[in-house]
């Protein structure tokens, strides 16, 4: 029965984005070493610091002589004295989390690559969190183009690197074809290509076939022509640094909190405040019709059916009404007044 490992943290459940690997086998290595099966580049887990163990459909856990010791829940287990574990249940190892889930999913394919593109994205999540540069880049080591370098910034992107003054690193080597390479980043691996070019490329002392991508890892070098180039990841350097490092003996508040069962709940939903009208004129309304009201002022976008219900009653309040009233008896007969002395006074000018 296969069984899953997945890296927790102490915020509480975070569907999708944590991640976890699927074994199929007898055996699990938890530790910091490069050869372990769950690798986890923190220096208060031991380079081999736990096991998981398969009998049958049942999981043992045990520690295997770690500095910081292997945590089920709230109890630390003695050292090579395996803890039956079950679906669910919550492993400390050093300062890291870990949740086993027990069946129920197919095992991970190519766990070897897996493996490594989890401490991979271990180490580049804790340097992202303290605004280290992460992003790996290929840079001219010999050559006439000494000191160049391209920043490889962009996921699956391809860069070219030829003589062209259109490549992406453009090189002053007459060796060079004109599209010469291409490298490329998907994931924790930086790819290199020949574009079949006219002297070929090589890596180290082998030479690459054409149209085929190699794996490319510092400190192998790159040469193509008479220019030689060095890849700089800095994911990479820390990971093996941190690989190499002595156990770190933690001290009682570096434990961090057990991370939550339950669910994060949900927001709670925003209350929306009707819309409040200006208080309208007290004076009664004029001679030429209703009064006119403030329009309605809003604290938060108000429901569509009482912004309906609203614009409906300021369309009835300002329907015209029918019939005469005496001030528009008076109004007219003023301006007809006016008129008529108009007339009377240009008739005087012109005689």
């Amino acid at each position: 029965m296969p069984v899953t490992v997945v890296v927790r943290t102490a915020s509480g459940p975070n569907a999708g984005a944590e991640p976890s690997l699927t074994f199929d086998g007898s055996r699990v290595v938890i530790g910091r070493g490069a050869g372990s099966d769950v690798r986890l580049p923190d220096p208060s887990v031991s380079t081999r610091h736990a096991t998981i163990r398969a009998t049958g459909n049942d999981f043992a856990i045990v520690d295997e002589g770690s500095t910081n010791g292997t945590w089920v829940g709230g109890v630390r287990l003695n050292p090579q004295s395996p803890r039956a574990v079950k679906s669910g249940d919550l492993v400390r190892v050093g300062r890291v989390w870990l949740e086993l889930v027990i069946g129920h999913k197919t095992a991970t394919p190519d766990l070897g690559l897996a493996t490594r593109d989890l401490a991979f994205a271990l180490v580049q999540r804790a340097m992202n969190a303290v605004g280290d540069d992460t992003a790996p880049k290929v840079r001219v080591a010999e050559g006439p183009d000494i000191g160049e370098e391209i920043l490889l910034a962009e996921e699956g992107r391809a860069y070219v690197i030829g003589r062209a003054e259109t490549c992406d690193l453009p090189l002053a080597d007459a060796d060079a074809s004109r599209e010469h390479a291409v490298v490329a980043r998907r994931g924790g691996q930086i790819l290199l290509r020949d574009m079949s070019s006219r002297n070929g490329v090589f890596l180290g002392e082998s030479k690459l076939a054409p149209d085929r991508d190699i794996v490319w890892r510092a400190p192998t070098m790159a040469r193509i022509g008479i220019t030689v180039l060095a890849l700089d990841e800095p994911v990479s350097a820390a990971l093996a640094e941190l690989e190499a490092a002595a156990d770190e003996a933690m001290r009682e508040e570096d434990i961090p909190p057990q991370p939550s069962r339950e669910p994060e709940p949900a927001p709670e939903p925003a209350v929306v405040q009707p819309p409040v009208s200006a208080p309208r004129s007290t004076r009664g309304p004029s001679s030429r019709g209703p009064s006119s009201a403030a329009a309605p002022s809003l604290s938060g976008a108000a429901p569509i059916a009482e912004i309906a219900a609203d614009t409906s009653q300021m369309t009835r309040v300002a329907r015209p009404r029918k019939g005469w009233t005496m001030t528009d008896v008076l109004v007219v007969t003023l301006a007809v007044g006016v008129i008529a002395a108009s007339i009377a006074g240009l008739v005087w000018v012109l005689r």
